[in-house]
């Protein structure tokens, strides 16, 4: 057998492993140092636990709890805070990312797993007969799998926090729409950072004459105030087709919250108080965490360090 690794604490001595009732209000993922920080100093006030206490407390023999999920990687820590700014009750949980998968597969995906499980066994079990091959909508029988298939996408859509509504209506009927889905309305927000704007000479006599990078002059970014729309129209003009509707959202990771928080984000440059400075224009559906904001404006940082044009 090969060998199992994780991350996970050893108590010493312990008397006892008698669990509890746990109900998780709220997966919340921790980005950059956040994780660790909560990890190895859990008696520290988290702002994220300040932020989401109302959503922790017991009722009964039922804990309700939030769980810290590493962004960066799979463990957790479930906290149950008591009224507190801390995790004044807590427990590591090694692969806590595998149970969130796990819980997030709809009914759906579990019996569309099945069927397709039983569709590749009839398709070997046909294979020993000599038969080689095979065509998908043969194989997919009567109606019931594309019934399925539709449902399974409804459950999967309705469990996104970016849409209002979703509704499927399947009656198998040509050109009849089979679901009727709603976003939930947005929000503008700008996140703004500071140019630095390099001259070089108009002309020069041949390119051995060019400048070098360390050779070009800062100047003050008020100078460029009027290429503000000569630059915006280089950024589109260089932007990738497949921008077109989320920007630069399409890049950030997909299994991200934040993913469903920021439906698009688009830079530019804008003149404001007398400077130009780069702004991401973005549409929210809701508000960031602290963490969430942190790990994005790093995110978008790192964009303004490679260059997005």
């Amino acid at each position: 057998m090969k060998k199992i690794t994780f991350n996970a604490p050893l108590n010493h001595k312990a008397y006892s492993y008698e669990p509890m009732q746990i109900e998780v209000e709220k997966v919340i993922p921790l980005y950059g140092k956040r994780f660790e920080q909560m990890r190895d100093h859990p008696l520290d006030d988290c702002p994220e636990i300040i932020e989401k206490g109302d959503l922790m407390y017991m009722k009964g023999n039922t804990a309700h709890c939030i769980l810290f999920l590493d962004a960066n990687g799979s463990d957790g820590i479930l906290v149950e805070a008591e009224g507190s700014d801390y995790a004044r009750k807590s427990q590591f949980i090694p692969n806590a990312r595998a149970i969130v998968e796990a819980n997030d597969i709809t009914a759906g995906e579990h019996q569309l797993h099945a069927e397709l499980k039983a569709m590749a066994d009839r398709i070997a079990e046909l294979a020993h007969t000599g038969q080689k091959h095979f065509i998908f909508e043969d194989m997919l029988g009567d109606e019931d799998l594309r019934v399925l298939m539709i449902r399974t996408v409804a459950e999967m859509l309705d469990r996104r926090e970016d849409l209002a509504e979703v509704r499927d209506h399947y009656l198998g009927i040509t050109g009849q729409a089979d679901f009727t889905v709603t976003a939930k309305p947005t929000q503008e927000m700008k996140l703004y950072c500071p140019l630095e704007i390099q001259a070089e000479p108009q002309i020069y006599e041949t390119d051995w004459d060019a400048p070098y990078e360390d050779d070009l002059e800062v100047i003050p970014s008020s100078c460029a105030c009027g290429c503000e729309d000569e630059i915006n129209a280089a950024i589109q003009k260089y932007s990738e087709p497949n921008e077109k509707y989320r920007g630069l959202m399409i890049y950030y990771d997909e299994d991200s919250p934040i993913n469903e928080k920021i439906i698009s984000a688009f830079p530019s440059v804008e003149v404001r108080n007398g400077e130009l400075m780069g702004v991401l224009t973005c549409q929210i559906t809701e508000p960031l965490t602290e963490s969430e904001m942190s790990e994005f404006k790093n995110q978008w940082t790192g964009q303004c360090s490679d260059g997005y044009v």
